[in-house]
């Protein structure tokens, strides 16, 4: 992996359109489901995580999709959607780091991720971070749109300042263009 493996695109969502969509998040009764694990490479329990699955293979999974999700979408060249999901990870005392994956694990054979894109949305500004194999570090800063090829090892690291770190993890294609 190089620096130009990842993108870095700060006010990705024009204020108004991530206000909408951050008050969305934030404020609503999203219906939250807990996960012990947060990748498919744990073998044991880790303090697990939230999420809200809004798109996957099948399509929509969320009444949110149609009333809040399609400023994000109109603004990714994407060619084929895998997932869209909304993660909460609750405030910790001490910062968890989790262990390194990729998204599309088991999901996807290995050899064709690198053709897909993994992005990550923040919804919120937190002292939690994405650490890559390769030692780049990148801080949840809201409304920071963070994209790289679904074959490259991530992890998360936890908060310990905020009490939720929210982010939209986007799986997908892209368009190709000439």
């Amino acid at each position: 992996m190089n620096e130009k493996d990842i993108s870095i695109q700060d006010n990705f969502l024009k204020e108004e359109e991530f206000t909408i969509l951050r008050d969305a998040i934030i404020n609503k009764d999203i219906p939250w489901y807990f996960s012990p694990i947060v990748t498919a490479v744990d073998v044991e329990s880790t303090p697990g995580y939230f999420f809200h699955l809004i798109y996957d293979y099948a399509g929509p999974q969320s009444s949110y999709w149609q009333s809040y999700f399609q400023y994000l979408m109109n603004q990714l060249n994407y060619a084929l959607l895998c997932h869209v999901r909304i993660n909460l990870n609750p405030c910790r005392s001490q910062r968890y780091v989790h262990r390194f994956h990729h998204d599309l694990n088991g999901q996807i054979e290995y050899r064709m991720c690198k053709e897909f894109t993994t992005s990550v949305l923040h919804i919120n500004t937190n002292n939690g971070y994405t650490e890559f194999k390769d030692g780049t570090i990148v801080e949840s800063v809201a409304n920071r749109l963070v994209s790289w090829p679904a074959d490259i090892e991530h992890r998360v690291v936890t908060q310990t300042d905020e009490q939720r770190r929210l982010l939209i993890n986007i799986n997908y294609l892209k368009r190709f263009t000439l």
